[in-house]
């Protein structure tokens, strides 16, 4: 099998984000794998999209565990959490509906 260079590695955006996170892309076999490195967190899918979509249920997911479990965290864990609320606050406001006055 062959192993991916660094050059076969391309940024991706997440759906709804506004490039808090910095997602990478790259392809394992015939699989895509989508990651953040920031978080150490990586999905799997067929294509770029399936993978996508997974790391983004994926982050939700690690975010709500996060949230739920703050007074036992280490400070690595903490450091998560508080980059998770960030972008999942600026999801928040782009699906947010306009004020009307």
């Amino acid at each position: 099998m062959k192993r991916s260079k660094r050059s076969d590695v391309h940024e991706v955006a997440l759906p709804w984000s506004d490039g808090t996170l910095s997602a990478r892309m790259w392809y394992s076999g015939k699989r895509t794998v989508v990651g953040v490195p920031e978080l150490g967190l990586h999905c799997y899918g067929n294509s770029q999209s399936e993978a996508v979509m997974r790391l983004f249920v994926a982050l939700l997911k690690y975010y709500r565990q996060l949230k739920q479990f703050r007074n036992r965290l280490p400070e690595r864990g903490i450091e998560h959490l508080d980059l998770l609320s960030k972008w999942v606050s600026s999801i928040e406001d782009r699906m947010r509906a306009p004020s009307i006055d």
